[in-house]
């Protein structure tokens, strides 16, 4: 059902189900002679069905072709809206179908943008390749640059490798351009952007633990305080099908402002009907228009997360004194000047780059408790070094199991000549921030140290002096020229001499030039292939741990021709 009132918007969700269509033709749905599952291009899987099963009524295959519309008219949606006055991806804006999208991906421009419009800076825009026309290699160069930028803000890139863009693979562009929706939507949704989240806090929880909570969680404690307050028995768990029939919309919406939206929609019986006045209420709030109705009557998960975030960062309806709020506000600064923030941060991200199968950090302290978390680290450092016979696998809420799997993995580091002095198993269960922290910082580097051959970082420093050949050098990573920036675009350069523009490196002896430098350094080494967490506030403050790991990535580059850290 279209009841859009712009021409623009209809034509994007007509062009969306129809290229859905074709979509689930390129993927063989139609010609499948064997039942299985599709690659889980973005957290949700596809059933393919043989042709005896495409003979008979199939549900599950007219879901399919909707959630498929949806999903794309959402997408399409959302890139005409965040990038409509870019001045190099205008021109090709509205976007209407999939071939529209598939084409302008292609040479990688557009996702850098999106990262952008998303966390402003995540790609130095100088770094980007931009004249027209683009050979292959310099589209290479932009997907690579856009893939390993995407992963440096949290998402989740599952089976996508520039190749994959440039052969047009829509379901795992459209992966990539939700993963980066979905950030787009929840970087706001915490209690350091909205204080008055405190509100949510449930027992005995503490200011720290709601400063931790994921945002989709936020979401549906938001819901579920608003049913509250509307005395209603509705309670949600999880984000989708029990949210279909609409009946929880109607009420957040008329407690989030009762004179534009009344609570008509009770009584409307039609399901799509009622999907018609929610969605319709919600443009009355301002709203921005990326949903169409179906996506909300399906249970669509990903499509209701988008609908929520959307009426949350219109409108969230909380309340807290003004003292309240600059005691929260306060915590929320000493929390953001934690040191041990930033790695915790980080080393989510560099987990997450591991690609493991289930595996998606959100609270690093509560996700390692019960061990789960690091053994699947270490057995995908060490393939083959875990033994399944040696671990519990059902850990949860039994300490004396949580105990076990942390001892085991203090066993397993000893193995790998991993520091463990000061830490035991249960210190792990207990979720002690700096000793975990200890711990898996030598994971990391011992990763990465792995993958250029097991060098020492004085044969790091050794191979980066060589490399660079302008004497002195550096003595080591804690070098204070390093905080310039230039040894590392210099490093990159002899790697890549076409890579660097020498007109854009600064001398950096300002602090803003030190950004400038840092930054651009850091873009380059993603675009040539560097899967790369540290941040340029880490070369400012010449960080050796992540310089440590910075230059290994960077002589990976050198060593793999370019391709990724794996």
């Amino acid at each position: 059902v279209f009841f859009f009132n712009d021409t623009a918007t209809t034509e994007i969700y007509t062009q969306a189900f129809v290229g859905s269509v074709r979509c689930v033709q390129e993927t063989g749905l139609l010609n499948s002679m064997e039942k299985k599952e599709d690659t889980e291009a973005s957290k949700g899987k596809v059933t393919k069905f043989t042709e005896q099963d495409l003979s008979k009524e199939q549900p599950g295959f007219v879901v399919y072709h909707s959630f498929q519309a949806d999903e794309l008219a959402t997408y399409l949606a959302f890139i005409n809206d965040v990038l409509k006055d870019d001045p190099d991806v205008k021109e090709f804006l509205p976007l209407l179908n999939e071939d529209a999208l598939i084409n302008l991906c292609k040479d990688g421009i557009i996702l850098c943008k999106l990262l952008n419009a998303t966390i402003a800076s995540t790609v130095d825009d100088r770094v980007i390749n931009r004249k027209k026309p683009l050979n292959v290699y310099q589209r290479t160069e932009n997907i690579r640059l856009a893939i390993n930028a995407s992963m440096s803000i949290g998402c989740h890139i599952v089976n996508i490798s520039p190749q994959t863009i440039l052969d047009g693979k829509l379901h795992l562009i459209m992966g990539m351009v939700w993963q980066i929706l979905r950030i787009y939507l929840l970087k706001e949704i915490n209690l350091k952007k909205v204080p008055e989240i405190i509100v949510l806090a449930e027992g005995s929880e503490k200011l720290e633990d709601i400063l931790k909570l994921p945002s989709e969680k936020i979401l549906i404690r938001w819901l579920n305080y608003h049913m509250k307050m509307a005395k209603q028995s509705i309670v949600i768990k999880e984000i989708g099908p029990e949210l279909k029939d609409c009946l929880a919309y109607i009420h957040l919406l008329n407690q989030l402002d009762p004179s534009k939206c009344d609570k008509a929609g009770l009584a409307e019986t039609d399901i799509t009907k009622r999907t018609e006045i929610v969605v319709g209420n919600a443009q009355k709030l301002g709203v921005k228009q990326f949903i169409r109705a179906t996506a909300l009557s399906q249970g669509n998960p990903k499509l209701n997360l988008v609908f929520l975030s959307l009426l949350f960062n219109t409108k969230h309806g909380l309340q807290i004194s003004q003292e309240k709020k600059k005691e929260v506000e306060k915590a929320a600064l000493i929390d953001d000047a934690k040191e041990g923030t930033k790695e915790e941060r980080t080393f989510q991200l560099w987990i997450n780059s591991l690609a493991m199968e289930g595996v998606y950090v959100t609270n690093l302290y509560s996700d390692v408790k019960d061990g789960l978390l690091m053994i699947k680290v270490l057995d995908k450092i060490w393939p083959g070094v875990v033994e399944g016979k040696r671990f519990e696998k059902t850990p949860s809420g039994n300490k004396f199991k949580m105990i076990a799997n942390g001892n085991y993995i203090i066993e397993l580091c000893k193995k790998q000549k991993i520091v463990t002095t000061g830490i035991g198993g249960s210190d792990i269960a207990d979720g002690k921030q700096n000793l975990i922290l200890g711990l898996i910082w030598q994971l990391m580097r011992a990763n990465y140290m792995q993958i250029i051959g097991g060098k020492t970082d004085e044969e790091l420093v050794a191979w980066a002096n060589s490399m660079v050949n302008k004497p002195p050098g550096i003595k080591n990573l804690k070098d204070p020229s390093l905080k310039t920036g230039r040894f590392f675009i210099d490093l990159l350069a002899a790697i890549e001499p076409d890579v660097v523009d020498w007109s854009l490196v600064k001398d950096g002896t300002k602090d803003e030039e030190i950004e400038m430098n840092a930054k651009y350094a850091i873009s380059i080494a993603r675009k040539l292939g560097g899967k790369i967490f540290l941040t340029w506030e880490d070369i400012k403050r010449v960080n050796s741990k992540m310089l440590t790991v910075f230059v290994a990535a960077i002589m990976n580059i050198q060593t793999v021709s370019y391709t990724h850290l794996t």
